[in-house]
């Protein structure tokens, strides 16, 4: 049980660390951009593993993230903006 945990916890930071496209200390918390997650899904009414994060950056508010992802099963993209609490404010689909 415990190889297995490792390996799940090693497979994670992997995934999230695929997303680190801008600077350090410039990216939302992982929390955020679980929670971006799951408000897209429920925005336009799709599973939440449909979902990736393509990445995020500190908005010119120091206290803003903005969180881009796409939806691997319609290939649309949007934008969430998170705070450093993971308190989602809104979500919008790009074109």
């Amino acid at each position: 049980m415990r190889h297995r945990h490792s390996t799940t916890a090693a497979a994670l930071s992997c995934l999230l660390s695929a997303c680190a496209i801008s600077t350090p200390g410039s990216q939302a918390p992982a929390q955020g951009q679980r929670d971006c997650v799951y408000a897209a899904a429920r925005r336009f009414q799709q599973p939440p593993e449909t979902f990736v994060v393509e990445g995020s950056a500190v908005t010119t508010s120091a206290e803003i993230f903005e969180v881009r992802l796409r939806n691997t099963s319609t290939g649309r993209q949007s934008k969430c903006t998170v705070d450093q609490n993971g308190t989602v404010t809104g979500v919008i689909e790009l074109r």
